[in-house]
């Protein structure tokens, strides 16, 4: 009797696993489909072929981009670099990412821009890319989440936050706030000085001017991540805090 219950039980097993296995395998499947999908929906550049998806947002898509020719000795782009895509028409953000992001060059601690580029998406819409550089160690947040339970190293911990406020420190000497900083924010790029990983502040599409002109202001909105910001600040921007 308990050798049926034995066989039985094994069964059910390897036929859950079976049926598992079936559904990552059609969760794979729909997942490469929608990245060529959205490759193909954004177009290549002229210098470089969009790669896969990484990253996906309220502001647009964020793919891998190679060059075509990686060896040429006249190229200003490295061989491979991120690119984040949205069509023209509500690029606003990333917009205003190349413009922070050329008004703070010179920071080895915040993300590079190698430039900005119009492609045709397959449907004849403009695209606006902005190429930037790659993060292949992926953000703070994948880091953390990776390093469970334990968290990450003291080391670690004291090195990013190193480089965080250097970042941090030059983006406030050029008179810009970020208004969105998180660790998704922070990207770890190789360093090829250590092999290790270095954290960068990207994504200043919220980003704004600390003092602004009388004629430049606008209508206050709430920026950032509502789970990152201050207490204060949401309650503010609900009219229950004085």
């Amino acid at each position: 009797m308990d050798l049926v219950l034995k066989k039985g039980n094994e069964k059910k097993r390897s036929l859950v696993s079976s049926q598992s296995g079936v559904m990552n395998d059609e969760r794979k499947r729909r997942k490469q489909e929608h990245e060529v999908l959205e490759q193909s929906k954004y177009g290549d550049g002229m210098a470089w072929f969009r790669g896969c998806l990484i990253g996906k947002g309220c502001f647009g898509s964020v793919f891998l981009a190679n060059l075509k020719k990686p060896k040429s000795r006249y190229s200003s782009y490295p061989p491979i670099m991120a690119v984040k895509s949205a069509e023209v028409s509500v690029s606003s953000s990333i917009q205003n990412d190349r413009e922070v992001l050329n008004n703070l060059r010179g920071c080895r601690n915040v993300i590079r821009c190698f430039g900005e580029e119009i492609t045709t998406g397959e449907n004849g819409q403009m695209v606006y890319n902005l190429l930037l550089e790659y993060g292949s160690g992926g953000t703070l947040a994948d880091l953390i989440k990776k390093s469970g339970q334990n968290g990450l190293l003291e080391s670690d911990v004291k090195r990013h936050t190193r480089s965080i406020l250097h970042g941090l420190r030059h983006i406030h000497h050029n008179g810009y706030v970020h208004c969105d900083l998180k660790p998704e924010n922070i990207l770890l790029v190789g360093s090829s000085s250590n092999g290790g990983f270095m954290a960068k502040i990207g994504d200043l599409g919220l980003a704004k001017k600390a003092k602004q002109s009388k004629k430049s202001k606008v209508v206050c909105y709430q920026r950032g991540t509502t789970n990152h910001l201050q207490f204060r600040a949401v309650y503010q921007e609900k009219g229950e805090v004085s």
